[in-house]
């Protein structure tokens, strides 16, 4: 009877232990430096989750935050004790130029924080929609600098809103952002900066994620992924992620890493998932 109970004990202990997921394996800190690019107007800001979650990964004084506007000022900040460095104001002249003039003060930017600032020769980046198109011309323009690039719901080939709304570019002074994100003017750009071909680091590669919006309950910052997701599904039949349309976040040479269905345009850079999923596939 005593060794019945023993074994129903054993069995039950296994049946439990069994139940319990395992704990997750904390990735060890990064060397690596990391550049963060914003998109379009710098509306849609980095989330205070995402980055806290990027900054656990990294090591302090490791990642640095872009912004495309004309400021060489160089502040640091601490996020959970670890310093993140900043170049440029956080307004919304930053994202306003064509991809072309945001490219050209990203790869100044670049130069100052190598030379003075202590970013290494080699460092990935993470770019939200038009900042990934801003990054991959970076990468030509600064040759083997590129250690990989993450773009996050970035119009690739463009997307119909640009077109559609190009009368907003006037009221935020971003007309020739807006001039550069309709489908005719990325599929030039498309030619003129292939993925294929790209100037990345040995070994570097483009990887992209994409979104998911499911209608009027994404807002976005004032509602306009909500008016951008109803145009696209009735006048364009697209799904997309209220700006982004169905598949067009990826591009032929890049890995696509991952579609998020529960999260939009915005959400995809506040999410701590998706932090999460980046920091797993950069080294």
């Amino acid at each position: 009877m005593k060794k019945r109970w023993i074994w129903c004990l054993c069995i039950l202990l296994l049946f439990v232990w069994g139940t319990i997921p395992p704990k997750k394996q904390a990735l060890p800190e990064k060397n690596s430096d990391l550049v963060l690019i914003h998109g379009f107007n710098n509306r849609h800001q980095w989330g205070e989750a995402f980055l806290n979650t990027l900054v656990a990964h990294w090591k302090s004084g490791h990642i640095y935050v872009l912004y495309t506007n004309r400021s060489d000022r160089v502040w640091t900040m601490r996020i959970n004790g670890k310093i993140v460095t900043f170049a440029g104001e956080n307004d919304h002249q930053a994202g306003n130029g064509s991809i072309d003039a945001q490219a050209k003060i990203a790869a100044h930017k670049i130069d100052l924080l190598q030379a003075k600032y202590g970013l290494d020769p080699r460092f990935a980046v993470i770019a939200h929609s038009m900042g990934g198109l801003v990054a991959r011309e970076l990468v030509y323009l600064r040759p083997g600098r590129v250690a990989d690039l993450v773009t996050i719901a970035s119009p690739h080939h463009g997307t119909p809103l640009a077109r559609e709304y190009s009368w907003l570019g006037m009221f935020v002074h971003g007309q020739a952002a807006m001039a550069d994100l309709t489908p005719e003017a990325v599929a030039r750009f498309n030619q003129k900066y292939p993925v294929q071909g790209s100037s990345f680091a040995k070994g570097g590669h483009l990887f992209t994620i994409a979104g998911d919006a499911d209608g009027w309950g994404n807002r976005g910052w004032h509602g306009e992924l909500a008016v951008g997701w109803t145009l696209l599904a009735l006048k364009y039949g697209s799904d997309s992620d209220g700006v982004v349309r169905d598949g067009e976040a990826t591009i032929k040479g890049a890995i696509h890493v991952k579609t998020f269905p529960d999260d939009d345009h915005l959400q995809l850079i506040q999410k701590p998932e998706v932090a999460e999923t980046i920091s797993s596939i950069l080294p």
